[in-house]
């Protein structure tokens, strides 16, 4: 079988015997076996079930829908660059916004943020704000922060602090092997925040290093669609988190995804690839991705 982005062991394995003469393409794939065409990262839902009605490949997310990040970070925490130095290159992606959010008091390692050094980040935002502004430029930097869910529910910052802010990711780092009972319902605390917008790789899995939390993901999926939460899929290739099938579980829930490479530094933007990957593989339409959405529907969407 010949393949535009590659080979799946099991579809070969599965349809081989089929095909005479071999196509060339997905497409080709798809009149043989007389049904929808799809595109290559739907390819492992062809031998689960063949006859489905896949989405049409043209209605899936592509790069070119993303209009910014709401998941980064800065020299202020640990990342390797300057706000400014992110922003030039999130801009020269395409993007028209940027979410500043290093890491909150409560990270356990590495800088961190308290409220007073929130407050030094944002007059140096507003800066930047202004000069893009005078420069001509359709580019916003958004005030954030990751805050840390601690191992019992609460969060690194008081609410009045959050409150302040444009966007709260919050995030497990620590006290992984909780059991499912403990970690879920310290997600749920979490998520009920009226402050907390997006859940940011809610597994906490490292691939290859780390498993994945015993996170009972139907019951945080039926809270981020109560409380209006965002599910993140985290781009950074060590993460991919969330997965395909639990992304495409929080989209069967209602959730809204969004896919940030919670870049540390200038060339992690690069990781955007690999989630959008992930989010065509569960199948996600733009209007499934929050970051599809300008600056101001996103800013409303956390409002609301």
């Amino acid at each position: 079988i010949l393949s535009s982005s590659g080979e799946s062991a099991e579809f070969i394995s599965e349809l081989a015997d089929r095909m005479e003469p071999e196509p060339v393409s997905e497409q080709g794939l798809a009149r043989f076996l007389g049904i929808p065409g799809f595109v290559p990262e739907q390819r492992h839902r062809i031998t689960k079930d063949l006859h489905r009605s896949l989405t049409p490949g043209a209605d899936l997310v592509v790069l070119t829908d993303l209009t910014g990040e709401l998941h980064g970070h800065s020299t202020y925490s640990d990342g390797h660059q300057s706000i400014e130095q992110m922003a030039r290159i999130a801009q020269s992606r395409g993007y028209s916004y940027w979410a500043v959010t290093d890491h909150g008091k409560g990270h356990g390692f590495g800088d961190s943020l308290d409220a007073a050094g929130l407050e030094n980040q944002a007059f140096e935002i507003n800066g930047l704000n202004a000069l893009f502004e005078e420069e001509g430029l359709d580019f916003r930097l958004l005030k954030g922060i990751e805050a840390e869910i601690h191992a019992d529910g609460s969060l690194g910052l008081d609410d009045d602090t959050l409150a302040r802010l444009d966007v709260v990711v919050a995030s497990i780092h620590g006290s992984l092997r909780q059991d499912r009972d403990t970690i879920t319902e310290r997600c749920l605390q979490a998520v009920a925040n009226p402050h907390v917008d997006i859940l940011g790789h809610p597994t906490s899995r490292l691939l290859g290093r780390r498993d994945p939390s015993a996170l009972g993901m139907e019951a945080v999926c039926r809270a981020c669609r109560e409380h209006g939460t965002a599910l993140e899929i985290n781009c950074n290739p060590a993460r991919l988190d969330l997965g395909d099938e639990l992304a495409r579980m929080a989209a069967r829930h209602g959730c809204l995804l969004v896919l940030n490479c919670d870049a540390h530094d200038v060339n992690h933007f690069d990781f955007i690839r690999y989630g959008l990957g992930i989010a065509r593989r569960a199948e996600l339409k733009p209007s499934q991705v929050l970051n599809t959405r300008p600056v101001e529907e996103v800013l409303e969407w956390f409002s609301g």
